[in-house]
């Protein structure tokens, strides 16, 4: 009896390390089997990548291009550089879209695969606010990016910002970007405004100690309105050009620049 008590633990440890080994041995063959299967299906899918590539059916018959207004599209066709009918599946559109977006005027593409055999290349192109009168004159979206030179042949009917020279701009950018971001403001809020006489604005001319000077198209008004106050500012200019109206007087300048105190200066007309 004592021996039997003995033995028994032993052959209790001899079972459970048998068992012990056939868990490990389960593991190892399912860990075997999902290889082979990842191995398997790791060759297959290469291959079938391979015949893809290798199938006339995905070579690119057509590129389609959208959203041009100012650019043409050849001219995206030629950035793109999408030659010799390459198979749709080794296309990068990354590399496409990279080159397509060096052109000054593409704010953004997306370029997209149509399977088959379609390549889709959608622009934004960047919308100019103004013109910005450095040494030459130059486009410049709402964002503030100037982004192109303005060329002879342009047509356009945008204001023109000066008061502002390439040497000051190079020796305080952040001075001249804080000047240029109020000014594009301000063409922002007489937009949605329509305050007469501002409708049309052929010129914002920036001054860092005074502010915005605004001249109209139509006779050349002078409207002095400082840095800041704009909306309020418009309301009431509005108010005295109606009353001026009224009294038929045409100003030569408004001064806009103290809120609370607003000058008009009567154009002075030659006698005959």
């Amino acid at each position: 009896m004592n021996q039997e008590k003995f033995f028994r633990p032993e052959k209790e440890e001899g079972v459970k390390g048998f068992e012990k080994f056939q868990g490990m041995l389960k593991k190892s063959t399912r860990i075997a089997f999902l290889l082979l299967l990842l191995l398997f299906f790791s060759f297959a899918s290469h291959q079938l990548y391979g015949c893809l590539l290798e199938d006339s059916l995905f070579r690119v018959k057509e590129v389609e291009i959208k959203g041009c207004n100012k650019i043409p599209e050849k001219t995206i066709l030629s950035l793109a550089a999408i030659e010799g009918a390459p198979n749709l599946f080794a296309l990068s559109l990354k590399e496409i879209a990279r080159r397509v977006e060096v052109h000054p005027w593409i704010d953004h593409v997306t370029v997209r695969k149509i399977f088959p055999h379609r390549v889709t290349i959608h622009i934004v192109e960047r919308r100019p606010m103004a013109i910005l009168q450095l040494e030459e004159p130059f486009y410049i979206d709402s964002k503030g990016v100037i982004f192109s030179r303005v060329e002879d042949r342009d047509e356009y009917n945008f204001p023109f910002l000066t008061g502002l020279s390439r040497q000051a701009f190079d020796k305080e950018p952040d001075v001249a970007k804080q000047m240029i971001t109020k000014a594009l403001e301000f063409i922002r809020i007489a937009a949605q405004e329509k305050a007469p006489p501002l409708e049309e604005i052929s010129e914002i001319r920036m001054e860092r100690t005074f502010g915005i000077q605004c001249f109209t198209q139509v006779g050349g008004i002078e409207v002095k309105m400082g840095w800041d106050h704009f909306e309020e500012k418009l309301r009431r200019m509005s108010l005295i050009w109606t009353d001026l109206q009224k009294r038929g007087i045409t100003p030569a300048s408004i001064d806009c620049t103290d809120l609370k105190r607003m000058v008009v200066r009567k154009m002075i007309r030659k006698p005959n």
